[in-house]
């Protein structure tokens, strides 16, 4: 398989629809194909970050046929006469209840979205690791690696006029992170492989549910007024801790 894979054939790869015999030859040929690797990776995010945006809050039918039936009843003095069985308290009552219902909704929502996170940020990593095909970008150069995004994120960035001891940059892939583009830089810190992803900051909490390590990676990160910084690796937390604070500290003094 020489040529690009088609779109069909990357739907149907990260929707689990080709057979036997198409996916030997598919995976056969993204393990050669960088471009295709990536476009199979942006597939399968824009779906599922699609699913996750069709979460919504739904209220519970016990909720509303309990709302329904207190603002039912019949005419004149019987409708009076029901709605006078409901005090202040037990219409407060009913307005927590749908609040906290809604509340534990949203914080469900919120870590299943983490742990769809974590889960993108681990498989990248892992991915990064293995992957037989070099980088998009390879440099060790600043001057190199941060004109490359230029034009291909919705941001710019800066890297450090220096590393910290013993850290190299090796390049960069461009590549999406809950559905949202993303600079993936690649690092050496003390021979163990460091990924670090830097995104547009939102005002989502997921950032803050991360957790600090996981599989045996450690996972930190860092915000600026304009980037969310993740990095993840199996390097000491307190190194990777260090590339944060001078990836963060050089976003201000350019």
């Amino acid at each position: 398989m020489n040529e690009h894979l088609a779109a069909h054939q990357l739907n149907a790869l990260a929707d689990g629809e080709l057979s036997g015999d198409e996916l030997f030859q598919v995976q056969e040929h993204l393990a050669e194909c960088a471009a295709c690797t990536s476009g199979a990776l942006a597939a399968s995010l824009t779906k599922a970050s699609a699913a996750r945006a069709g979460m919504r809050y739904a209220v519970p039918d016990e909720f509303k046929e309990r709302l329904r039936k207190l603002a039912a009843g019949g005419t004149g003095a019987t409708k009076n006469s029901r709605f006078a069985m409901y005090t202040w308290g037990s219409i407060a009552a009913l307005l927590l209840l749908g609040v906290g219902l809604f509340v534990t909704q949203r914080e469900m929502q919120a870590r299943s979205a983490t742990e769809a996170l974590v889960a993108e940020i681990a498989d990248q990593h892992v991915a990064a690791m293995a992957a037989n095909s070099p980088p998009q970008v390879i440099s060790s150069d600043r001057h190199t690696v941060k004109p490359w995004f230029q034009g291909k994120l919705p941001f710019s960035f800066n890297l450090p006029d220096v590393l910290p001891a013993d850290t190299t940059l090796k390049g960069g892939n461009l590549t999406y992170l809950s559905g949202q583009p993303a600079a993936l830089l690649l690092f050496t810190i003390h021979k163990h492989e460091v990924s670090v992803f830097l995104t547009q900051r939102s005002d989502s909490p997921i950032a803050t549910l991360l957790p600090r390590t996981r599989s045996g990676f450690a996972i930190h990160h860092a915000t600026t007024p304009d980037l969310r910084i993740v990095a993840v690796s199996d390097v000491n937390p307190a190194d990777l801790d260090v590339l944060l604070s001078a990836l963060v500290q050089a976003q201000s003094t350019h």
